[in-house]
């Protein structure tokens, strides 16, 4: 799933159908805790605690592609994802410019649909990344 897979160093055999928070604690160290689609309240208080020094992410990998919360200590969480054409996509506030963020709870929001959808979920403005 291109470069969101390589980013994680993950390989394209990538394990489907799971929700995983990634966490960076020290340089080329990376951890990862795994659950079922079905542990909402799992991903909503890893979404909700999210550590930019720890630079956290929380990936959902789906039939339809990968989708990822992305702390960075420069921005606020953002949201990426990957077809399963390797295409990347940011999501963005509907009708908005590229410089308007999600809020945290539109971050949550995309993401808990991501665990049912069957396809990438509505709601923000998919936009392709270069």
């Amino acid at each position: 799933m291109g470069w969101l897979q390589r980013l994680t160093g993950r390989a394209e055999s990538a394990q489907q159908d799971v929700a995983e928070l990634l966490s960076t604690p020290r340089l080329f160290r990376v951890t990862s805790e795994t659950v079922s689609l079905d542990d909402r309240e799992t991903v909503r208080r890893w979404l909700r605690e999210l550590d930019p020094d720890l630079q956290q992410q929380v990936h959902i990998r789906r039939p339809w592609g990968a989708i990822a919360a992305v702390s960075d200590r420069r921005e606020p969480v953002g949201v990426v994802m990957t077809d399963n054409e390797g295409r990347s996509w940011g999501a963005y506030v509907p009708g908005a410019d590229d410089s308007e963020q999600l809020t945290p709870q539109q971050v949550e929001d995309v993401m808990l649909a991501a665990l049912t959808s069957t396809e990438r979920p509505a709601g923000p403005d998919w936009r392709r990344l270069a």
